[in-house]
């Protein structure tokens, strides 16, 4: 009887305020239509916004449709002023709704509208740019926070504002410094808010909560702990104003407190932030009460009560609603880094109950998620970043499916294996292939495209200067630029739906059906173990682990560091321990491979061991004197080398010509070493290839540029290095540099680019992206391959390979064989010096990329011409002498018989 009077009273309760919303609806829809009908544009948009404030559950749906159903656009000032108001609050309601990237577009709407419409006293500081540019720190997207963070700071003190609202803005500069990596400008920004500020601030309190977090950072935990105690102490009178900035205290003692082990604390403090929420803020907050609940369950996870920790995180799930009847509902995750976070850490909690199945699920939506980040994201740098913490995550992942597949030997694991393989490495290239390949074919007159060329040219221009020191602008400067293109970059996907390329969702079985027939060895490198993943006729064979990855990965740095980078001094002084090392270096990264003799091999380094050559690896340990002997790698294998499986093959803009270019600079006018090795090199080219070859003062950005797009084949000798604070791979064009981030898209790409020069295989490694090189740039580019240097080449053995290269390129063997087997008439010739065999003289030169079949025209061979042309007037001339001799004109009777 209870329960049905309880329904009954819920139904009736349910009735009334139902029709309650009804005759609120209709009451605020006669208002609405009033004001329509005087064309009152700014208070029907202002109805319309208190009506969602005092009707939350319907804020959303109500609010967004506002601009659909105005009747016309805003005219006058007042009501620019009022339809900046509306983006604005449409951007703060989606994320107190947790919609981030929802939220972000209505901000960027915002000020994108106060740019174009010079919107007089609207406070687009405190409104627009600082939720917009805690939009972009929750993202990840930190170079365009800080952007609006260093411009509002600009903009405040040059009106006067308030110091406590200057600080309030170094505030979340610090967070995004922070969030960087970069803790000594964070705490910088901290100290220079706290100089703004009196101690009872609030914002003074959150100066002090964020510096806790650096030093957290930093790992002076006790330090940390005695900062956040006394910061709690200070905040005595709780009220709404100010309970959210206690609420994030608690927080932060609660994330030291963990890391001090002291769990029962840590626990106590996540508890109190989160009564802290549920008292002042129902129904809002919910990213930060989603943080304190996942919090809460990996403090069970330390615990060791799994179960309880997914109590937690469920929780999360449906306060961030991607959730359906406690389900994950996968069409609602979205792109947010506590959404991969929380299925991190369900992974985890799975494990602990043996549970590898749905671990590994978990894994894939916390990359599902990861990725719908991604793809908000213009900038390469912030991309490259975001790898960082994706390899994490694909490394989790391919541990569990490594172990499920040793339990049932299920042979579609190893695919998965090889999947989340490729979703750490060279990503952002493959971004950079397609969309070079969609803007080359895209309209370059709609307006969008110029503006985003504009946009990169001046870009470009003021990097450029920087690095040469010619810069008198800001580095501000260029990151308006940037943000700018960014949104001019978010506007060509929203209008070319072309733009928004799915190429890396490709399933790895289709991949794999269009890679050529051949062994193929791709290597993952991970925090706690390395992968090696054996591909054969298209399949994926095995797959196989090593533990102790910073062991392995420091020997191959320090065997790369020591017998390559740095000379051949080490290798000649002591032939038998690089011989030893070598081998050491062989068996651990081809341990459980087994390769055919003559077996053609690709290659698909990651991390460090993409700074060596496997060529010149030795494959025993039977030390021997005589280098020319050792058992080298290339003696019983060809291998070529790819960034991944994906831009293996991503390739489809390649030249048509047929021709060969050569550009030369011997750097015979400036502070450089001149180059006779260039001129010899070209020397030797010049005779086995027919082509276009230009020298010293003819080379220039132009006539790189118009090759780049005319020709099969691009040869390019000059010297190469790393210049400025960030090791930007370079060209010297003599009088003038070539830098990586000046390469563009073209409408058409050489077949093959010989990167002729040094280290134009090396720069800064990206973790889980790869080496950020020149070789890589022209692939981005286009060029389905290049041959380039590892380390400073030797002059006389480079120039020698090259040419022998271009001779067996010519007699019909591929790109990869035709280098392979220029490196072995290297070894089979007679040197002057022994030494010359080791591997740092020959073994410099790498191919990279689609191994192909390319047509060039020989050389012509006039000293043959001419001596076959006098050989045939020779003839000629005997021909006429016997004619003339015994010509058919003679009578019969004058030709009287041989005496014999």
């Amino acid at each position: 009887m209870r329960s049905v009077l309880l329904r009954f009273t819920f139904l009736t309760l349910f009735i009334c305020s139902n029709v309650f919303l009804f005759a609120q609806g209709v009451a605020i829809q006669k208002r609405l239509d009033l004001f329509k009908q005087k064309d009152n544009l700014s208070d029907w948009i202002y109805e319309r916004i208190k009506y969602v404030s005092e009707n939350p559950q319907l804020r959303l749906a109500y609010l967004m449709e506002t601009q659909n159903k105005a009747w016309r656009k805003a005219k006058t000032a007042s009501e620019h002023y009022v339809w900046l108001n509306l983006l604005s609050t449409q951007g703060y309601y989606q994320l107190l709704d947790g919609n981030i990237l929802g939220s972000t577009n209505s901000y960027e709407d915002a000020y994108a509208y106060y740019l174009k419409n010079k919107v007089a006293d609207y406070d687009i500081v405190e409104y627009t740019a600082k939720p917009l540019s805690n939009n972009y720190t929750r993202l990840g997207d930190y170079e365009r926070a800080l952007y609006l963070q260093l411009l509002a700071v600009k903009f405040l003190n040059q009106i006067k504002e308030k110091p406590a609202n200057i600080a309030a803005v170094y505030s979340n500069i610090a967070i995004s410094y922070r969030s960087m990596g970069n803790l000594s400008e964070a705490e910088k920004s901290v100290n220079a808010g706290l100089k703004l500020t009196h101690q009872k601030d609030q914002v003074n309190i959150i100066l002090n909560n964020i510096l806790a977090d650096i030093l957290f950072d930093k790992r002076e935990y006790a330090t940390a702990a005695k900062l956040i105690e006394n910061n709690i102490a200070k905040q005595k009178i709780i009220d709404r104003d100010n309970a959210y900035w206690l609420m994030g205290s608690y927080t932060s003692a609660g994330n030291i407190f963990k890391e001090l082990n002291k769990i029962q604390q840590a626990e106590s403090y996540f508890n109190n932030a989160l009564n802290i929420l549920n008292k002042y803020y129902i129904g809002t907050r919910l990213r930060e009460k989603a943080n304190i609940l996942t919090q809460l369950g990996t403090i069970k996870l330390l615990e060791n009560e799994p179960q309880l920790a997914i109590n937690y995180f469920n929780q999360t799930i449906s306060t961030l609603k991607i959730s359906s009847q406690n389900k994950v509902d996968v069409t609602k995750i979205y792109g947010d880094n506590m959404v991969v976070d929380i299925f991190r850490e369900l992974a985890n909690a799975n494990l602990k109950l043996n549970k590898p199945k749905e671990a590994y699920q978990y894994i894939k939506w916390a990359l599902l998620s990861a990725d719908k980040i991604r793809n908000e994201f213009a900038d390469d740098k912030t991309k490259e970043r975001l790898q960082v913490s994706l390899k994490l995550i694909a490394e989790k992942g391919i541990e569990i499916t490594f172990n499920l597949y040793q339990q049932t030997k299920d042979k579609s694991l190893l695919n998965e294996i090889l999947n989340l393989a490729e979703q750490s490495k060279s990503r952002t290239l493959l971004d950079q292939i397609n969309r070079n390949q969609l803007l080359a074919a895209a309209n370059q007159k709609d307006s969008l495209f110029i503006k985003k060329q504009a946009y990169e040219r001046a870009i470009i221009y003021n990097e450029k200067q920087e690095i040469e020191g010619k810069s008198n602008k800001s580095l501000t400067e260029t990151a308006k630029l940037k943000y700018y293109l960014a949104l001019v970059n978010k506007q060509i996907k929203q209008t070319h739906k072309q733009f928004n390329d799915e190429s890396f969702n490709i399933p790895i079985t289709t991949v794999l059906s269009a890679l050529p027939n051949q062994k193929i060895i791709e290597y993952f490198f991970g925090k706690d173990a390395i992968y090696i993943i054996d591909i054969e006729n298209r399949k994926v064979n095995n797959v196989i682990k090593l533990d102790h990855s910073s062991e392995i990965k420091k020997a191959i740095q320090t065997y790369a560091n020591t017998y390559f980078q740095h000379g051949a001094d080490a290798m000649i002084n002591d032939p038998k321990a690089f011989y030893l090392t070598s081998h050491q270096i062989y068996q651990t990264i081809l341990r459980g491979i087994k390769l055919q003799k003559n077996e053609s091999v690709i290659i698909i380094p990651d991390d460090v061991l993409g700074f060596i050559s496997f060529d010149g690896l030795i494959t025993d340990n039977n030390y021997k004197p005589s280098i020319s002997s050792w058992p080298f790698l290339i003696k019983s294998n060809s291998l070529t080398y790819a960034f991944s499986l994906k831009t293996l093959s991503a390739h489809k803009n390649a030249s048509r010509a047929k021709n060969f270019t050569g550009l030369f600079i011997a750097h015979q006018k400036n502070g450089l070493k001149p180059l006779q090795a260039v001129k010899d090199e070209a020397a030797a080219i010049k005779k086995i290839i027919n082509g276009d070859f230009l020298f010293d003062e003819k080379v220039n950005s132009a006539t790189l540029n118009n090759a780049f797009e005319n020709s099969q084949v691009l040869h390019i000798g000059t010297h190469a290095y790393l210049s400025g604070k960030n090791q930007e791979p370079t060209l010297d064009l003599d009088k003038e540099k070539l830098f990586l981030f000046e390469l563009s898209a073209k409408k058409q790409a050489p077949s093959l680019v010989v990167l002729s020069a040094c280290r134009t295989a090396d720069g800064l490694l990206a973790n889980g992206e790869g080496i950020i090189s020149l070789s890589r740039g022209f692939n981005a580019i286009g060029t389905p391959a290049t041959i380039a240097g590892l380390w400073n080449v030797n002059d006389v053995a480079a120039s020698v390979i090259i040419g022998d290269f271009y001779k067996h390129l010519v007699n019909h063997k591929s790109n990869g064989e035709a280098l392979h087997q220029a490196k072995i008439d290297w070894l089979n010739k007679a040197q002057n010096n022994n030494a010359f065999y080791l591997p740092y003289y020959w073994d410099n030169l790498i191919y990279m990329g689609t191994d192909q079949h390319i047509e060039l025209a020989s050389a012509t061979n006039w000293i043959l011409i001419i001596g076959s042309g006098v050989g045939f007037v020779l003839v000629f001339v005997m021909i006429l002498v016997l004619r003339k001799r015994f010509g058919r004109g003679k009578k019969a009777e004058d030709h009287k018989p041989m005496l014999v």
